[in-house]
């Protein structure tokens, strides 16, 4: 799903216009930007945590050169699901039934 499928989302299911649904989705992803900016851990509870992890540093290969290369400190997030997302997901047919 992306911005706009969301947006379409929201229209039919909540019977916003396009622009309120647009203002939601904006405010939702600014919010949760700003929040994780300063390292807050986000809970959607059912959906799942998002919290800001340190990548350790790290050597690495130039694939073109050959030449090793030191990758610095880096911040990344960590998404963990949770039980309903989990519930869901494990409930698809094409688990179940393996990848035909």
């Amino acid at each position: 799903m992306n911005r706009t499928e969301l947006i379409e989302r929201l229209k039919v299911e909540m019977g916003y216009s396009e622009e309120e649904a647009a203002r939601v989705v904006d405010a939702m992803m600014e919010s949760m930007t700003e929040s994780l900016s300063r390292g807050d851990k986000i809970t959607l509870p059912g959906i799942g945590t998002m919290a800001v992890v340190d990548r350790a540093p790290r050597k690495t290969v130039d694939p073109e050169t050959g030449e090793e290369m030191d990758l610095p400190v880096r911040r990344g997030i960590k998404f963990s699901p949770g039980k309903r997302l989990k519930d869901a997901l494990t409930s698809l047919d094409f688990i179940t039934k393996g990848l035909e």
